[in-house]
């Protein structure tokens, strides 16, 4: 049995709507079986498909649920840290001397680090710096 697509129930008019143009189209074919030289009657494609092959037999596709409201303490999948949280951290953690030692050596990642603003928690770098140095990164970068 198909399932007829809500765009398609909505492009009739409704699930009352569609009904009634299948059962009308199912009418005509019935009522075209007794006729000579006539041509045989047509329909919307979708509706010559249930009639035809399904003997206007068809379910509906559900309408959407609304979408699940996402928990208040759950932090969101992908977040962003400020550097300036980040410098926290290290300060607190007793790393500041050691991050500075490593950003040095890294000119490319200084640059980056204190012109970004903000590191998103999963950026490669950052966790491979933090790691170098012994950090905790999931601590550090953790949601502010």
């Amino acid at each position: 049995m198909p399932t007829i697509s809500r765009a398609d129930i909505v492009r009739f008019g409704g699930e009352a709507a569609f009904a009634e143009v299948v059962a009308a189209f199912a009418a005509a074919i019935e009522a075209h079986r007794t006729t000579v030289d006539v041509p045989a009657p047509t329909a919307d494609p979708v509706v010559e498909f249930v009639v035809r092959q399904y003997g206007g037999q068809y379910d509906v596709e559900p309408e959407p649920g609304p979408d699940p409201e996402p928990e208040p303490d759950t932090p969101s999948t992908a977040w962003r840290v400020s550097t300036y949280r980040i410098v926290r951290r290290l300060e607190e953690a007793g790393l500041i001397d050691a991050a500075d030692a490593a950003l040095d050596a890294q000119p490319v990642l200084f640059r980056r680090f204190y012109t970004a603003g903000s590191i998103p928690h999963d950026d490669p770098d950052a966790l491979a710096l933090l790691t170098a140095i012994g950090a905790a990164p999931l601590e550090i970068l953790a949601p502010e």
